[in-house]
């Protein structure tokens, strides 16, 4: 979740428990599980500004880059291999039937037309890249999310600019307009980010996971974290919900609780992304057991 605009309002849904595919450490042949080292203290802070906050994550992920929707990559959108628009509404240009495109998103409308999903790798004091941060950006009804990512420690930091900013030239720290064109973190918290980034910093899609990394095609654009370490950076911000339960569905995923993820059967797809015949994969007579388990685990977070 990016901003405001990027959440649901008014879901009729029964919860959907989803298990999202989000780890570039899974095999064919194994599933290794490994610690979810996180706290779940929190201590909401609200007097921070913006530039606080950048500040601290710069401290962690190094230099925040310069951040701009027009480098960012728009996600297709077809039906039957063929381009297709939609009118546009309240929540933008889609429709909320998965059947009319090819590769549907994760929650809002099922089929999107304008979105743009960036990446940036991260920078050393000197200017040098840094492998070991990457940070990803949404663009979406003129809005601008972004997300860093530090792979070795798994610390995580959310940002969004200003509904009246412009997202493709939105400041730097340290710029004089800084504070005024992005969303202080109390701001961004509220939006209750690891309620859908609850797995993972990055959400994976059909849709998203349409698109590969320019620099190494191989590999998709969003990048996969695993069962890596998953912390958020920022005192407002909740801690992802873990859980200690181990069988057959958390040797692989982390469990993903969410009534918003209602386009399409994330629960059933088949590993690894990007989802080929995704719903030709049928998951429901395979640990039903296991999978109530995370079910009723999910019940008690009351999310």
């Amino acid at each position: 979740m990016f901003s405001k605009k990027n959440q649901l309002t008014n879901i009729t849904r029964l919860s959907l428990i989803t298990f999202l595919i989000l780890s570039s450490i899974i095999s064919f042949n194994s599933c290794e599980k490994h610690t979810h080292d996180i706290t779940t203290t929190f201590e909401p802070a609200t007097s921070r500004t913006a530039l606080d906050h950048a500040y601290a994550c710069e401290e962690i992920l190094g230099p925040l880059p310069k951040f701009s929707c027009s480098d960012a990559i728009e996600v297709p959108s077809t039906q039957n291999g063929v381009p297709v628009t939609f009118p546009s509404g309240e929540e933008g240009s889609g429709s909320t039937n998965p059947n009319d495109c090819d590769h549907p998103w994760a929650f809002g409308m099922a089929c999107q037309t304008g979105n743009k999903v960036g990446r940036y790798q991260g920078l050393n004091i000197d200017g040098t890249e840094n492998p070991d941060v990457v940070f990803i950006t949404f663009c979406r009804d003129g809005g601008l999310g972004v997300i860093g990512y530090k792979y070795s420690t798994g610390e995580t930091c959310f940002f969004s600019i200003q509904d009246n900013a412009n997202p493709n030239n939105p400041p730097k720290p340290g710029d004089s307009e800084y504070n005024d064109a992005w969303m202080n973190p109390s701001i961004v918290a509220a939006d209750k980010c690891v309620n859908c980034h609850m797995a993972s910093p990055f959400i994976h899609s059909p849709a998203v996971d349409q698109l590969k990394n320019p620099q190494d095609t191989s590999e998709l654009l969003v990048p996969f974290t695993g069962n890596a370490p998953y912390i958020v950076i920022g005192a407002e911000f909740q801690q992802p919900y873990t859980t200690n339960i181990q069988n057959s569905c958390t040797s692989c995923h982390r469990p993903q609780c969410t009534q918003h993820f209602e386009n399409y059967p994330l629960d059933e797809l088949v590993m690894p992304p990007p989802f080929e015949n995704a719903t030709e994969f049928d998951h429901s007579t395979i640990s039903n057991a296991d999978r109530q388990a995370i079910r009723n685990w999910c019940n008690t977070l009351n999310l």
